[in-house]
């Protein structure tokens, strides 16, 4: 009887374990999240920083979910910089994780050797911080921020993401995001001539674009236009701990949108399997 019941434990534990890896649809697009953020003290070299990487891993290989970890660092200082990113690169490595710099200022090439730059797995920026009108630099996530009307925002807002797609970058992250205020006037706002500008232009410069499961975006209108346009595309959450993996929302876009396997970027490095 001990022993039936211990067989009996083990098949409903490796039955939870499996519900709990195929959570995700069935489908042959790449179980990749490649922009995850770790929660710990990211500006210092420390136990911190193993832990953290170790604890995604782990989370990784349970989901069944590859984790690209994007990494944020902005010192003046490139000695610091190097070293900080060169100690994630090889935590990366050892865990089998992708690294990724994720950047916000538009100076980033001149923070890092380009010796160092060219060991990360690839460059991921967003284009939410900015100047307004009146030169003052916003971050349009963060509530009650001078935006001005909406019409003359989008005009900043489409200059500045054509800025950044220009750059040496990999993945464009958080598309066409807008602030909680706007979200109503998605689809006024985010008009033809504004997403065509954008998606030409990441098309222009092999840049992906993130299909983003945490804000669920963009639309199932972007993505067809920016496929008809030859666009590659990426899975991501955004998201610091809890929450990361779950592509589900991703998935089920990109197969609604008629994406296969060969629309997608995948990072060239092959992991490491234990």
């Amino acid at each position: 009887m001990k022993n039936l019941l211990k067989s009996s434990t083990l098949i409903i534990v490796v039955l939870l374990l499996n519900s709990y890896k195929n959570d995700l649809p069935n489908s042959d697009l790449p179980n990749m999240d490649l922009h995850v953020h770790l929660n710990y003290e990211a500006q210092s070299l420390g136990n911190a920083a193993a832990v953290a990487y170790e604890k995604a891993s782990a989370r990784s290989k349970e989901m069944g979910v590859t984790f690209g970890i994007a990494e944020e660092f902005g010192t003046d200082n490139v000695r610091i910089n190097d070293s900080l990113l060169l100690d994630r690169i090889a935590l990366a490595k050892k865990n089998s994780l992708y690294l990724a710099l994720q950047v916000s200022r538009r100076d980033w090439p001149n923070l890092f050797s380009k010796k160092t730059l060219n060991q990360v797995d690839y460059i991921l920026a967003d284009a939410m911080i900015f100047p307004n009108k009146d030169g003052k630099i916003i971050r349009i996530w963060v509530p009650n921020m001078p935006l001005g009307e909406p019409q003359e925002f989008m005009d900043l807002y489409v200059a500045h993401s054509l800025k950044v797609l220009a750059e040496p970058i990999t993945i464009w992250a958080n598309p066409t995001y807008l602030p909680d205020i706007l979200i109503s006037k998605y689809d006024e706002l985010w008009t033809d001539a504004r997403m065509k500008s954008l998606i030409d232009a990441a098309v222009k410069n092999k840049v992906a674009i993130e299909i983003n499961s945490w804000f669920k975006l963009p639309d199932a209108k972007f993505i067809k236009m920016a496929k008809a346009s030859g666009a590659h595309f990426t899975f991501g959450t955004n998201t610091h701990g809890t929450g990361a993996g779950d592509i589900t929302w991703s998935i089920n876009m990109a197969k609604e949108c008629g994406l296969t396997k060969e629309d997608f970027f995948i990072p060239k490095r092959i992991l490491l399997t234990k």
